[in-house]
């Protein structure tokens, strides 16, 4: 079983000041994260004006009611009257706030010139309460106005999309919809207001430019005029549509609204944050909604919509033969615009209308459905297949989506293949022929090859110590394997690992160290170049992993630097803390579509890190389960069989190999490794009873635990091994293969290998195969000669 870690102190990283959001890190005993603030809300409950008002001086009790989803509300902030022209938005002195904790406040408003000509609500004499709530972590509210006449509270609006903003004009195509949400205080019923009224302007006229740095002079003109040039719409309306007619230029434009009550008022302010948008029309031809596509192989959105059958558009993805999956996808429209529907065909003609004639039929378009919709793909023939995704907007703007599937027979003949992901120190021949001295951390890309492979009693070429040197048997050496290096100098790397490799072979061992998973795709790849892994796991990459995963093959994630190749495209920053980079999976750094998520079962969070650390088996390994795995065949290994401790390599135990000097030892025997760990509670349970007798136990089980000075937890859990039904059994060691003692390391491979997996081992020197790509060993033994591959002699 995962037990669940003990949390330990870690040292708080520091705070950022952020506009418009706060961060909160808390002293406490556990893993201090950086969260960001959910702001608080704020809504005013009474205004009731006092009857004895006039229309020269009127008192009003306002009150409000606040909550804060993730903390508690500090204090409240009002201002009265505040500026809505353009040239105070940069003046925050002429806004004058008062602050209190108190939850209501009666306002005297006097009238600011007297207007004997009007009488009640009519009056031109208005003033505004503005009011907003602060959070325990400085977070604000969304504003909240509201405007008094002496004997009527003004009704109110806002525009909900696009999001006006008082100090950008949004980039809106033409044609677009302006929507948005009134408020009548003191009217009947559900208190919406009676009415709207809305004017376009074209900001491109010079005439009009006054109204964007003084929207309020824009309503002083409309009651002088008679609301002329302004259109009228009754109180059920929510919406209105701004076309090319309405600006003529496809240049700037304002969008000014104003609600109208009942008795007659009318939303006496424009702000630009609020009831008037100022916006751009974009140039040039409008394109459809942007697409997202997303399964367990795939998250992809496109950069930009349209409909084009552009090869380079297409989203490749690689499964199984007669693999059910599924494929989701949903859109976002350009702004004002709404995704309305999305339809989708396998292997047709896009142009072809003709209705399906019925539910087998994939070569025509669907009915038009949700615009965020999906579907179970039915079993493809080996071979390539075309799903076309199309969306459509409430303008019937159209974009296509292409995925491109490549549907792979299963062909699971071999039992191991290795997949070499590295990017370790490379031979540098000198002129007698022989690598000069390494200088790097033992091992080299060839001492690995070496440890892992070798066949044993083999004489070491260009031996230093001594140079008559015997090879020993490779960690490997009696079980039948293939191998794979992935440092082809493709320009994507994940090409390396095609899932047409993958599917010969029932297992995968799949190394990553920690140095080679840090290598991004920013750094100049001829020195430093990506992982396989790591290139397969960004945002919009097919996983071949994830594929062979899905199609019932058996992995072994192991090296210390797998995790954190797969998940660092998706890492948020502000939630590592101190030496530890932080993976969880409450803010989407772990997900679905992610092997750490999928197949090895962590659900809650990881940490990775280099420490001084040590490996324990766990004591929750007691193994005694069976009836377990997707078939219900699997039995429970012995832990009892692995290493109780791995140990540092060290001299009485592990000499300096022939391929170091004495003078290296500081190179051979390490004091520190890299740790990949879950760091929160993460037990997985699963029911493996029958219909009518369930019976729940634990399917994740801990092998190993971490504890050091750099992991912030205790006992973190390093070795996991996945055997419930969800998904095939799943093997992730977070440190690698070679740090420890050669008695360490051999046991734990013989354990996965031979007592996880039920692989036969024979005597040492048994041959073994390689794949395509791969690095010969490097003690010499008679083998056919083949020309190198000049992109793995690269650096």
């Amino acid at each position: 079983m995962l037990r669940s870690p003990r949390p330990r102190a870690l040292a708080a990283p520091p705070l950022f000041a952020l506009i418009a959001l706060a961060l909160s890190l808390a002293a406490c005993e556990t893993i201090s994260v950086a969260r960001l603030d959910q702001p608080p809300t704020v809504t005013l409950t009474s205004g009731p004006i006092d009857t004895a008002s006039t229309p020269q001086a009127w008192n009003v009790r306002i009150e409000w009611t606040a909550s804060d989803p993730d903390g508690a509300i500090d204090h409240f902030e009002y201002t009265v009257d505040p500026p809505t022209h353009k040239r105070a938005m940069f003046a925050a002195e002429e806004t004058v706030w008062v602050s209190t904790r108190e939850q209501g406040v009666t306002v005297h408003f006097t009238a600011t010139r007297r207007d004997t000509a009007a009488v009640g609500a009519t009056s031109r004499t208005f003033h505004v309460f503005a009011l907003r709530a602060i959070d325990d972590r400085g977070g604000v509210s969304p504003l909240v106005v509201r405007a008094f006449y002496a004997t009527t509270v003004a009704p109110d609006v806002q525009i909900t999309r696009p999001a006006p903003s008082q100090f950008i004009a949004q980039s809106i195509p033409l044609p677009f919809r302006v929507d948005w949400h009134g408020h009548d205080a003191d009217g009947e019923g559900a208190g919406d207001p009676v009415g709207y009224r809305y004017r376009v302007l074209d900001m491109s006229n010079h005439a009009n430019l006054p109204y964007v740095y003084d929207p309020d002079s824009l309503l002083r003109e409309a009651e002088t005029s008679g609301w002329a040039h302004w259109t009228s719409v009754p109180g059920e309306s929510t919406s209105a549509v701004v076309t090319p007619a309405d600006l003529p230029s496809s240049g700037n434009g304002l969008f000014a609204l104003a609600a109208v009550d009942a008795a007659g008022a009318t939303t006496p302010y424009l702000m630009l944050d609020r009831n008037a948008l100022y916006f751009y029309s974009l140039p040039g031809p409008v394109s459809g909604p942007r697409i997202h596509v997303f399964n367990q192989y795939i998250d992809f959105t496109y950069p930009s919509g349209g409909y084009s059958l552009d090869p380079a558009r297409e989203i490749p993805i690689q499964v199984g033969y007669a693999a059910r999956f599924e494929i989701h996808w949903d859109a976002v429209a350009a702004l004002g615009r709404t995704v309305v529907a999305s339809r989708w065909m396998i292997d047709g003609n896009i142009t072809d209308e003709t209705p399906r004639s019925g539910p087998g039929d994939y070569v025509h378009w669907s009915e038009w459905g949700p615009p965020a919709d999906g579907l179970a793909v039915p079993p493809l023939p080996p071979g390539l297949h075309h799903l076309y995704i199309e969306e459509r907007d409430d303008f019937d703007y159209k974009s296509l989506a292409i995925v491109r599937i490549e549907s792979i027979a299963v062909d699971a003949t071999a039992d191991l293949l290795v997949v070499d992901d590295t990017r370790l120190e490379v031979d540098k021949i000198t002129a007698g022929g022989c690598p000069g001295p390494y200088t790097q951390s033992w091992p080299s890309a060839a001492e690995l090859d070496t440890f892992l492979y070798a066949r044993g009693s083999v004489p070491w070429r260009c031996a230093r110590n001594p140079v008559d040197a015997l090879s020993p048997p490779g960690l490997l050496a009696g079980y039948a394997f293939d191998t794979l290096g992935t440092r082809q100098g493709l320009e994507n790397p994940a090409g390396a690992v095609p899932l047409a490799t993958l599917a010969h072979y029932r297992h995968v061992l799949w190394i990553v160290d920690a140095r080679s998973a840090g290598y991004s795709p920013d750094l100049y790849q001829g020195l430093f170049p990506t992982t396989a892994l790591r290139a397969m796991s960004m945002p919009g990459r097919a996983s071949a992993l994830g594929a062979y995963i899905q199609m019932g093959g058996k992995v072994w994630l192991a090296g210390g630097g797998t995790a954190y190749a797969s998940l660092i495209s998706f890492d948020r920053r502000l939630n590592n803390a101190g030496q530890v980079t932080v993976f969880t999976a409450r803010d989407g750094e772990l997900g679905p579509g992610r092997p750490m998520y999928d197949a090895a079962h962590v659900r809650s969070a990881l940490g990775v890190t280099v420490t001084d650390s040590h490996f324990d088996r766990s004591p929750a390994a007691v193994g005694g389960w069976a009836g377990h795995g997707p078939d219900g065949t699997l039995s429970a290994p012995d832990y009892a069989l692995l290493p109780a401790v791995l140990t540092y390599r060290d001299p009485l135990l592990d000499p300096i190999p022939p391929t170091r000097l004495p003078s290296q030892a500081g190179l051979f025997y390490p004091t520190s490794s890299s740790a990949e760990f879950v760091l929160e509670a993460n037990n997985v349970t699963e029911d493996f009873g029958s219909p009518g007798a369930p019976h729940v136990e634990n399917a994740l089980d801990t092998l190993y635990q971490a504890t050091g000075l750099g992991i912030p937890i205790e006992h973190a859990p390093a070795m996991l091994y996945y055997h419930g039904r969800e998904s095939t059994p799943f093997v992730f060691t977070g440190f690698d293969l070679w740090t420890w003692t050669r008695a360490d390391c051999q046991g734990l491979v013989d354990f996965v290998l031979g007592d996880i997996w039920q692989l036969t081992k024979t005597a040492p020197g048994a041959t073994a195969s390689r794949a395509a790509g791969s690095r010969a060993a490097k003690p010499v033994a008679p083998r056919i000669a083949r020309p190198l591959d000049p992109r793995i002699m690269r650096p």
